[in-house]
Order: structure tokens, then sequence, then C-alpha cells
């Protein structure tokens, strides 16, 4: 494949996965999962205090939402918010991650002893 088979906008300049040829939709998909993939890109995200101050709030602050619920992380990538919401009580946490960062979520489980 060359260069010339990926392309990164639509005809019309806009993101491809909106409204984009099927080669465009393909390219854009292939460079946010590549993206997504990178531990360097978890670990931004990761390191993010605000961030992660507000979804660590949001969840173990509100248990009594997450008690006895089947939850699902769609896209866990490192796995921590999946881990937090077992932490937080959720009988079954479900944690969807495409990437090769499953393997990763899944040792974050591990050491929160949510892997059960």
């Amino acid at each position: 494949m060359g260069d010339e088979d990926f392309v990164n906008a639509s005809e019309t300049g806009e993101i491809p996965s909106f409204n984009g040829d099927k080669k465009a939709k393909a390219t854009d998909f292939a460079n946010y999962f590549c993206a997504y993939a990178q531990l360097y890109h978890q670990k931004q995200m990761l390191t993010d205090h605000n961030r992660m101050a507000a979804y660590h709030s949001a969840i173990l602050g509100n248990a009594d939402v997450f008690k006895d619920k089947v939850v699902m992380d769609v896209g866990t990538g490192s796995g921590i918010l999946a881990a937090w919401a077992a932490l937080a009580g959720a009988r079954k946490v479900y944690a969807i991650e495409y990437t090769d960062m499953a393997k990763h979520a899944e040792s974050v489980m591990k050491a929160n002893n949510v892997d059960h």
C-alpha cells in the first residue's frame, strides 16, 4: 500500500468517519485505534489530574448509583474507570477494549483485585 491508499479527510474536508468515502473512513478509524492503542496516549489522559479527579469523584463519590448495577465501559483503554466502577460496588463490570490496551486493562483489574 502506498500513501495514495490513505485519505485523512472527506472530499469536503470534514471528518471522514462522518462524511467520507470508504477509504477515508477506513483511514480515520485506523488512525483512531492506532492512537488509543499506544500506552503514551493513555498516560497523557491518566496524568491529567483534573480529569482523573473528576472521574474518581463522580464514580466513587456516587457509589450508591453503582451498587449492584451492571456497568459497561466501552473503549475502556487503561481500564481505570471500569476498576473504579467495580470498587464502587457494581455487581458486574464489562470493560470492552478493541485495541491491545486490553492487556494493560487486565493488569489494572488484577492490581485492584477486581478481576473476578
